[in-house]
């Protein structure tokens, strides 16, 4: 409807002029071409812009040519109402005179014209002394409603340039109302126009948005959005002009299409964005970007924002003084705005004049943290205990009580902590009575002691640990180098840790019999702060094994060849013993074993649930031949300040061992000579599994958050399922864990 009266009221202006066409040449055709596309494409959608470029060249191009005057005087007059509508009068005016100076009879089209156009056309009149006046619109033309879409250029200083107003060229006309007059969102809307001419926006906005809450049009939106563009708001212009977009692409306005288009790319380029450095160690702080509060959770993220002034507004403790921080902005456009925040003290009662002094002078976090009162008692001390109990259908148990405790100073940055267990275990019942082991209850006592020091960014952790048992001990230590990269948001970690077993049999000295096991492990990880509420870590580890690691009381059974190939898996202790070979070898492991494994850790608190949920994934292979993969996932449920609890599930697969079988066959040569298989092991766990575990736990805190004491009762259990896909006498295992401790923290 809109472009058909727009070319109606183009047709009228190009025959206006007498012979215009009949007497134009190749020149005077192409110039014509370029009014016509203008005044249909750009002009009734506000592309100024465009419009004076492509008038301006095509007036250049008559200069050069052969343009009759006729042509002159179409070019001008569409430039003139061009220079108009970009607040220009006294242009305007010029074009205007110097078109009619061009054609004493030229005139302005009945359409797509301007109060201010038709006065500044008949000053033109004056001027060159040409009598008459442009025609008169019909009531249809005078009386339709504005608004046109927004510029797509910048516009030029004060005053804002006005967008079009007569309503042939902006909106289709509706049929007047039974008293006559025109709907209210038509009136609203011309309002809006009437107000954007007038140089207030303001009441523009105003105006758009009542006659958009009665009427939804894609030109009055694109109209508003032009006020909201030209008034600094740039996030509500982006808004409304993508709205326009849509709605024009449904009813298939090519024109509202081209110019929203073209305004959406250039308002995203102008609007500006915000995101803020929170400071490390501060659990409360509360930010606010012009009075509205922004969420912990997205302060590391990018905001889109208005250009102007801004003020940023933060609150928090340190070392139980009360902090503040509060920054005005001026923010241009498209540009990046990372507001460090640095908090400081206001409040003179807790400081000294001095130390006020120090913060004030700061430049970082780190700097106003040096400048804060320090507690002499500046240790941290922890302490804990837990009983732990293990059983399962093969009558394995196990009793360990634990004790741990360790101090540190954050301050200093060193720190020093041990624990110590005590082991109780029984045999698995199945293989003392499959392989003639004798029964017992073994004891173990093992310690680990750590320590490390790390004052600023890096640091470096040792640790030694010390197992023994009647026939196994075993020793080691390691050193571990961490770094805190990128304001914390980055750590890695590297470490190397070695440790010598001595496997022996009870009741026989070392000195008279043992087998020696080395391991080398070499691990590398790094943490990844991905935003306030987010963690990643990334882990490998290689780790190299030389030595005999054979179990000295395990016999395993052997089959004569055909036999061997009939043994079913889970064949019973009787079935076995009933067709075994007399012979009964040791268990014989290779002397090397390489692993590798590699590890995903992904943490996610979700504040507004009081919860976090961890999901891990590991793979693992070595050189016999296992692969293994494990997948674990905890989700930890906050209620209240001293209840948590959290369910657990964890799944568990690995593949078999390359020389691991089921039944291991002898074979007898000509001569009486038997051979067995060099490598040979019943170790079910070196066969093919899967084990599914699920459990929980939960902790309950026995003093308040903010008590210098914090003491928690700690409970944890799970129930392991494990499917032996290929073993003898045992094809399932249930199996029960259970903790139960208390932990203390002073400091």
């Amino acid at each position: 409807m809109t472009s058909r009266r727009i070319c109606a009221a183009l047709v009228v202006l190009a025959l206006s002029f007498a012979g215009a066409r009949a007497a134009a040449g190749n020149d005077d055709i192409a110039v014509l071409a370029t009014v016509q596309q203008t005044m249909q494409d750009d002009y009734p959608t506000a592309a100024f812009g465009d419009a004076k470029r492509k008038l301006t060249e095509a007036l250049e191009k008559c200069r050069r040519g052969h343009c009759n005057n006729n042509t002159r005087a179409q070019v001008l007059i569409a430039l003139g109402m061009v220079m108009s509508q970009l607040g220009n009068g006294d242009e305007a005016r010029a074009q205007f005179a110097a078109a009619l100076q061009q054609a004493p009879s030229a005139h302005l089209p009945p359409s797509g014209t301007t109060p201010n156009i038709r006065n500044q056309f008949a000053d033109a009149q004056k001027t060159v002394g040409v009598g008459g006046t442009a025609p008169t619109p019909t009531p249809t033309q005078t009386a339709a409603p504005p608004p046109p879409p927004t510029q797509t250029a910048a516009p030029p200083p004060p005053p804002p340039p006005p967008p079009p107003v007569e309503t042939s060229n902006t909106l289709a006309q509706p049929a007047p109302t039974q008293a006559g007059r025109l709907p209210e969102w038509i009136q609203l809307a011309s309002e809006g126009l009437k107000a954007d001419l007038a140089g207030h926006l303001d009441e523009c906005i105003s105006k758009d948005k009542k006659s958009l809450e009665l009427e939804e049009q894609p030109r009055t939106r694109l109209h508003l959005a032009s006020c909201e563009r030209r008034s600094g708001h740039l996030i509500d212009a982006l808004r409304d002009t993508q709205k326009a977009l849509e709605d024009g692409i449904k009813k298939r306005d090519a024109a509202v299409m081209r110019a929203a288009r073209e305004r959406v790319e250039e308002l995203l380029g102008r609007i500006p964005h915000v995101t803020f450095v929170p400071p490390a160690g501060v659990t409360d702080l509360t930010v606010t970007f012009d009075e509205r509060p922004v969420p912990q959770t997205a302060l590391t993220k990018k905001f889109s924002i208005d250009p102007g002034k801004h003020t940023v507004h933060a609150e928090g403790t340190q070392g139980g003084i009360p902090l503040t921080f509060e920054e005005t902005y001026e923010v241009k456009d498209g540009e990046l705005l990372t507001v460090t925040i640095t908090l400081k003290s206001a409040a003179s009662e807790y400081l000294t004049p001095g130390q006020l002094k120090c913060m004030l002078q700061a430049k970082s976090q780190e700097e106003v943290v040096r400048c804060l009162p320090q507690n002499q008692k500046n240790l941290v001390v922890k302490a804990g205990f837990d009983f732990s109990g293990y059983t399962d259908t093969n009558s394995v148990n196990v009793a360990t009580p634990a004790l741990n405790a360790s101090i540190s100073s954050p301050t200093a940055g060193w720190n020093f902590g041990g624990s110590f267990l005590f082991d109780v275990v029984t045999a698995a019942s199945p293989d003392i009575v499959s392989e003639a082991s004798p029964a017992f209850r073994d004891r173990r006592y093992a310690g680990v002691f750590t320590g490390g020091y790390k004052p600023g960014k890096y640091g470096v952790q040792a640790t030694a640990a010390l197992s023994v048992e009647n026939d196994y001990d075993s020793f080691g230590g390691g050193l571990a180098f961490t770094a805190d990269l990128r304001d914390k948001l980055l750590t890695p970690r590297f470490a190397y840790n070695y440790s010598h077993d001595i496997i022996g049999r009870t009741g026989t000295p070392f000195s008279v019999f043992h087998h020696d096991l080395d391991t080398h492990d070499l691990e590398a990880g790094v943490t990844m702060v991905l935003n306030s509420s987010t963690l990643l870590s990334l882990n490998g580890t290689v780790q190299f094994e030389r030595g005999d690691q054979s179990k000295p009381y395990r016999y395993i059974p052997m089959f004569a060849p055909d036999i061997a190939a009939r043994v079913p898996v889970g064949a019973t202790i009787d079935l076995v013993n009933q067709y075994r070979l007399p012979m009964r070898p040791l268990e014989q492991l290779p002397t090397s074993r390489d692993r590798v494994a590699i590890g995903l850790r992904l943490a996610k608190r979700f504040s507004s649930l009081n919860s976090t949920l961890r999901l891990d994934q590991r793979v693992y292979y070595d050189s016999w031949g296992i692969g293994a993969t494990t997948t674990d996932a905890r989700y930890v449920q906050d209620l209240g300040k001293r209840f948590r609890f959290w369910p657990h599930l964890r799944l568990n697969a690995q593949t078999s061992a390359g020389f691991y079988q089921l039944a291991y066959a002898a074979l007898k040569d000509n001569n009486g000579k038997v051979t067995i298989p060099l490598y040979r092991s019943d170790d079910r766990e070196l066969g093919p599994l899967v084990t599914l575990t699920a459990g929980g736990g939960l902790r309950f805190a026995l003093t308040a958050p903010d008590s210098k004491m914090q003491i928690g009762v700690n409970v944890a259990g799970d129930l392991m399922y494990t499917r032996f896909l290929n073993a003898l006498f045992v094809t399932t295992r249930t199996a029960v864990y259970g903790t139960v401790g208390m932990d203390f923290e002073f400091d």
